[in-house]
This record gives structure tokens, sequence and C-alpha cells, in this order.
């Protein structure tokens, strides 16, 4: 199969392509709309891939099932082998890093990855207390996964279909899908299911076919256009990577902003200070280590991210993610892509693939062994988590939901996150104490009030938001004393919730509203430094971080309501030390255990015992 004319501007815009992506990863504030760097990697594909079927189809000796056998095999031995590569480099080291349920939710991301299904998978990944997705090592899998599955579809059309009727059928699909992708996102609302599917993604390829279409079938002579053209083009990507996420959910429509400025660039070979710049030498280069490059930024950059516990790094971890992100994609680039596309002897292909299969048979068997053999003695599971998930109603209802003194005729009601979740044992210890029981109605990032500004939270957990506020309504109007629990500083910054709470309030009725302290935070995951100590790893002093400032909102908002109350319970060294004996209180970087939440109880005894016996 022969290869469309080498234009450096497309290695050149490629460049452009990675180093948005990786710039919109490292910090998304610097480059807001950097994720359409993958919009134009897939109308690039859509374009050559196009390109090469046409110009295979209307050579002298075309056959259908050598083209097709060619094309598979080429493409193939283009992606696997350096993919593959960091697949079985990336599991190991998620084995020796990761705590075993993380080690867990890895694996399922893995076999998905492994078989270029992990669009799907991500497209309803959703688990709170899995590791977030900037630590998820392999999310940057879902595009590779829709190009493969696009390869599926675009031989058979291209080699099909009359050329005449190719253009008219790429212009239907993609305005059609467009439609569908705007349908699912502005109306019903999908958005992390739409922006990972392969149908909201074909238009871009789409639209790279129709700009193969006009080169094949248009002379040269005829395609020259004048330099303002790729300007336009360029300025179109640009402007897209700094305002994209003004333009609303994404892709569907949005996504024709960078998709319009590359097919500008693909269509006409660009001219004028464009094509120098498109041309450069450096730029060609990142241009030829792209697929490299993105294949090992993310890995690093969530393996990073996972021993700091910080989603933005400090500048020493910054030029640590350069540094090994260089290194590593230039080795994969040298040392795996130009390897097995090179002409060597069948003798030497061979053995290279036979490593390469070894190398994914072993590690797919080993890893479970390797994340044992790394992985120090487990604490205790009251430890491990700050309640039994099976027997509390937190994203469900669970029995009565009922904790504290069950004989008792006084009843408070619980509401909130997860950090109200986790008080689930200190409600249970101080309503034993003190003669009341609690009815604790949760979910997972949700403060279950009504009004509560559910949209902006993951989609995963909409529906049990919804339902717990809804059960929650019925208790509330018989309430007397309501406590509200949350991780103000992921709330407070919303203006959707700040309404919502405050109507909350207005709305009680004189009832006794109490809003309570959110506990401080930590500068890592507890657990996660103690596996790094196990395996040998300096891990950083894990420091507590006291949230005055969302606290004080909170606070300044009781302070504005006669019925309202904030309720500050410390929880700082000096308190453990005196009430906990055990300093081992945090299950995570921002919960409580069960033996945090009776500690945590102890502290507050006082306190909680005041406002109950009003």
């Amino acid at each position: 199969m022969s290869n469309t004319n080498y234009r450096p501007d497309i290695q050149g815009l490629r460049a452009i392509a990675v180093l948005a992506v990786m710039v919109f990863h490292f910090n998304p504030d610097w480059l807001p709309g950097g994720f359409i760097g993958v919009d134009v990697f897939l109308v690039i594909s859509g374009f050559l891939i196009t390109s090469i079927l046409l110009k295979t189809k209307t050579q002298a000796d075309y056959d259908l099932r050598k083209t097709l056998k060619y094309f598979y095999a080429s493409r193939f031995k283009r992606i696997a082998p350096a993919y593959f590569v960091m697949l079985v480099i990336v599991a190991l080291l998620a084995a020796m890093l990761f705590l075993p349920q993380d080690f867990n939710t890895f694996k399922k991301g893995l076999s998905k990855a492994a078989w270029f299904n992990s669009n799907n998978y991500f497209s309803d990944f959703g688990d709170y207390f899995a590791p977030a997705s900037h630590e998820q090592p392999l999310l940057h899998s879902w595009s590779l996964a829709v190009e493969i599955q696009f390869y599926l579809l675009a031989p058979f059309m291209v080699l099909l279909l009359p050329i005449r009727w190719l253009k008219w059928i790429f212009a239907g699909l993609l305005i059609g899908l467009t439609a569908v992708a705007e349908y699912r996102l502005r109306l019903l609302g999908n958005e992390q299911a739409t922006y990972y599917s392969l149908y909201a993604r074909l238009p871009e390829f789409f639209s790279g076919g129709l700009a193969a279409l006009y080169v094949t079938t248009t002379a040269s002579e005829t395609r020259k256009s004048p330099v303002w053209l790729g300007t336009l083009g360029l300025t179109l990507i640009i402007l897209a990577a700094i305002v994209q996420p003004v333009l609303g959910a994404f892709p569907g429509a949005a996504a024709m902003l960078p998709v319009a400025g590359s097919v500008l660039l693909l269509s006409r070979s660009a001219r004028g200070w464009v094509g120098k710049l498109l041309g450069c030498k450096i730029l060609v280069w990142i241009g030829a280590l792209s697929y490299s490059l993105y294949l090992w930024h993310w890995p690093v950059l969530a393996f990073l991210r996972y021993y700091t516990g910080a989603e933005v790094l400090n500048i020493d971890f910054s030029i640590l993610f350069i540094a090994l992100t260089l290194m590593l994609s230039i080795a994969s680039y040298y040392g795996v892509e130009k390897a097995f596309r090179g002409t060597k002897t069948v003798k030497k292909q061979t053995l290279g693939w036979a490593l390469l299969a070894a190398s994914v048979f072993g590690t797919s068997q080993a890893m479970a062994k390797v994340n044992a053999a790394f992985t120090p003695e487990q604490l205790p599971i009251e430890y491990r988590r700050y309640a039994d998930p099976a027997t509390i109603c937190h994203g469900q209802i669970v029995g009565d939901c009922l904790q504290g003194d069950l004989t008792s005729d006084k009843e408070v009601l619980v509401l909130g996150d997860s950090h109200a979740a986790m008080l689930n044992h200190f409600f249970d210890y101080l309503g034993k104490k003190h003669g009341f029981k609690a009815r604790i109605i949760t979910a997972s990032s949700c403060v279950t009030i009504p009004g509560f500004d559910y949209q902006r939270i993951a989609e995963w957990a909409h529906k049990a938001c919804l339902s717990q506020i809804e059960i929650a309504k019925k208790y509330i109007e018989n309430a007397t004393s309501i406590f509200v629990a949350g991780m103000w500083s992921y709330h407070t910054p919303h203006d959707g919730f700040k309404l919502a709470i405050s109507n909350f309030i207005a709305e009680s009725n004189h009832k006794n509203i109490f809003l309570m302290s959110q506990v401080p935070l930590l500068e890592q995951n507890p657990r996660r430094l103690k596996r790094f100590k196990y395996i040998g790893i300096d891990a950083e002093y894990n420091s507590y971080k006291r949230d005055f400032f969302h606290n004080q909102y909170i606070k300044d908002l009781a302070d504005g309501f006669s019925d309202a109350e904030f309720v500050d319970i410390p929880l700082l060294p000096a308190e453990m030390k005196e009430s906990c004996q055990d300093e081992t209180i945090y299950s995570d970087k921002s919960h409580l255990n069960e033996i945090g939440s009776y500690c945590y109880g102890l502290i507050a005894d006082n306190v909680v015992r005041k406002l109950i016996t009003r």
C-alpha cells in the first residue's frame, strides 16, 4: 500500500496537538481548551487513512482482500508495539505503587485498554473511593480505543463505496452524528458518556475524510490557497485551545471550531509563515514523537499525582515530569516504534513480537503477585473505611438508617455527603451516651438537601443523589434538629450550592439547623504513605490542612440565620493526642476511619451534648 506524499506541515500540526494536550493535562488553568488536541489528532487520522485508502483504491493492481490485510497489519504494527510496552511497564509500576483496592480498579481499566475498549469503560466510570481520574494511569487510552474502532469502519466505507458517494455519506454522517451528540449533551445531560463515545468523535474522522476527498479529487493547482487561509486555520485551533470550555459541553457542535481549523490546514498545504512554522525542524521532530509523547505523558503524571497526592505538581515534580516524559518518549520512539516499523529480517521481527507477547503474558500473570509482595500487612478493616457500606444509608437506603440509642424518643436527622456518612460511628457513640438516635441519609459528593445543585457532580453520582434527597425530604418535614455535614471546600466555591444551602436554612420553619465544620484535610493518604515507606520510597510528612476559609463561609452563613448554628469541632494534632491514643484515624486524605469517627465523638462530646439537651 503506497503512502501519501510526505508533508512536514502535518507533523508540525501533530506537534501542536500533542503539546496542547500535554499542557492541559499538566495544568488545565494554563490552557483550558487544550484537550482539543485530541480532536486535531482524530481529524489528521481521518485525513491520512482516507487518503491512503483512496490512493490504493485507484491503483491498477488494487485487490480488496490484499488491501484490507495490509491495512490492518500496518496499523497494528504502527500502534501495538509501543502501546503494549507502555501497558506492561505501567501495569508493573501500578502493581508496586498502588494500594490493593486501587490496583483492583486499575486492573479493570487495564483489561479494557488491552482490548482497545477503554473509552466505553471510562464513559461510565465512577467510584468515589477509587483513585481520582487524574490518578488513573490509563485514562488517556480512551482516545486510542476510539481510533482503533474507527479503523474497523473506515476501510470498508472507503474501499466498498464509490468515491462520488463518499463525500455525501461523510458529510451526512458528520452532520447527523454531531446532532446526536448535541441532543445527548444539551437535552439529556449525558456529558461523560458522550465525551468518551465513538459516535461523538466520528465527525472528526469524517471531517478529515472530507479533506482527503477534496485533496484527492482536486487538481494541485486549484488547491493552492492564499496565505490567510493557513493563518485562519491555525488561529481557529489556537482560539479553541484557549476558549473551548466557554462554548459548553463537548464535543458536539463545539468541536467544530478546532475541526474546521484542522481541515483548513490539511486540505491545503500551509504556505507563508504558517507553513514555515509547521515545517520547522523542532515541530517536525516533536510531531514524529507525538504518539510516544501521548502514550507516556499521562501515566507519568498519574503516578506522580498518586505519590504526591496533588493534582497540580510543584516545581520539583514538574521538572521530573518533563524529564521522565521526554526520556520515555524518546526511548519508545527510537527503541520500539522505529524498531518494529523498520525493514528488519523476518527472524528479527519475529523475535521482537515474541518478546513483546511474552512480556504481555508474563505481566498479566505476575502483576497480582507483585502487588501482594509490595503490600505491607493490611491494617484492620476499621482503619480502612469509615463504616461498612452495606449497613449505612449512603447512596442507598438500608433498613431504618438509624444510629445511636434506638429506644430513645429523641431523634435528629443527619444530612450530607461522604463527610456526613463518615459520622455514622460518631453519632452512634454520642447517641448511645446521651440518649438520642440519629437518622443519617447521605450520598457521594452530594449534600442531601432539597435544591442541591447535583448537575455539577460526577454523572455516576446523580441518580443516588436525587434519590437520597427525595427520601430525606420525607424526614425533614417532621425533624426538629438537623445536622448538615459536608466537604465544604468542594461545595462552597459554587454559587448553586450557596443558594441551595441558604434556601434550605431560610425555609427550615424554625428547626434547629446545625452546620458542622469540615474536618482538616491531610496532604497525603496515610495508607499510601505507609505503602511507599514499606517499599523504600521516601514519603513527605503528612501535615494537616485546617480549612479556615470554607469553614468561615459556613460559619458566616449560619450567623445570618436565627435558626442555624455553626458547630466547630477542632480535630488537630493536639486534640488527637489527648483523646485518641491512636493517631491513625483517617482512611484517606479527607475521611476519618471508623476509629477516627469514634475519636471525633470523644472530642465533640461536650459540644454535641449541649446541642442535644437544649
